[in-house]
């Protein structure tokens, strides 16, 4: 059963999908970080394919039902909204995948909490936060509301974390499409693999951006796959 759940980053109210109660714990857990502007909500289709396994997903400040903030949309902000719904809600030896802008965010959070991460996805975006232009407030208008959107150009800017990847030393799965509109690059894959000891990728013929386009079932499977991995490397690392 997925339960919405509520933790706080300073005087900012963050809301979480989880679906802990009645999960296995045998399973690796995984927490979800969506894109720029995307939501839980847009990962319950995730959420339900990977029961029994425990799985969470957050919207970070001014993005679904969390709570904008008045303080600032840093990326350092972002970093601790995704400790503080990590913190509230216990989990623990997780395997964290960021989408698109989420990347940057997610990889964030691992450089300074390594040993809490089991492993990680990183879904069609480099390791580099980027500066947003003003005209990115346009393109995204209707998505969020504006005074988000203004906060979030004003305070992007350009962050490359390419040579904070080594501290980052569990298994991390690389999806990209291979039509225009990834935002991934074969350059970029290349450039996760020199960094990261313990990194795979996989491209998704026939998805741009959309990881989950045109082939939900692979898209899951994929994710699915991985985590049973992990589960493996925990019970073999027991044994």
């Amino acid at each position: 059963m997925i339960q919405e759940q509520w933790a706080e980053n300073g005087d900012v109210r963050l809301h979480y999908l989880d679906s802990g109660e009645g999960s296995d714990p045998a399973l690796t857990p995984v927490v979800f970080v969506p894109g720029m502007l995307g939501t839980a909500e847009d990962y319950r289709t995730e959420i339900e394919s990977l029961a029994p396994r425990r799985a969470i997903a957050l919207s970070l400040r001014g993005r679904g039902q969390s709570e904008p903030s008045d303080e600032g949309y840093r990326f350092v902000d972002h970093i601790r909204d995704i400790e503080a719904v990590i913190d509230a809600s216990g989990v623990e030896d997780f395997c964290l995948m960021g989408y698109s802008i989420g990347v940057p965010y997610a990889l964030g959070y691992t450089i300074l909490n390594s040993s809490r991460v089991a492993g990680m996805i990183l879904g069609d975006y480099p390791a580099r936060y980027p500066t947003l232009e003003p005209g990115w407030i346009k393109q995204m208008a209707g998505r969020a509301p504006r005074p988000v959107l203004e906060a979030l150009q004003r305070d992007s800017g350009e962050l490359l974390l390419w040579a904070d990847l080594p501290v980052i030393n569990v298994p991390v799965l690389l999806l990209r499409g291979d039509q225009p509109g990834s935002l991934l690059s074969a350059d970029d894959v290349t450039e996760y693999l020199v960094h990261l000891s313990q990194a795979m990728a996989l491209v998704f013929p026939g998805s741009s951006h959309e990881l989950w386009e045109p082939d939900r079932d692979r898209y899951l499977g994929t994710i699915r796959a991985f985590l049973e991995g992990l589960d493996a490397q925990v019970r073999e690392d027991e044994s």
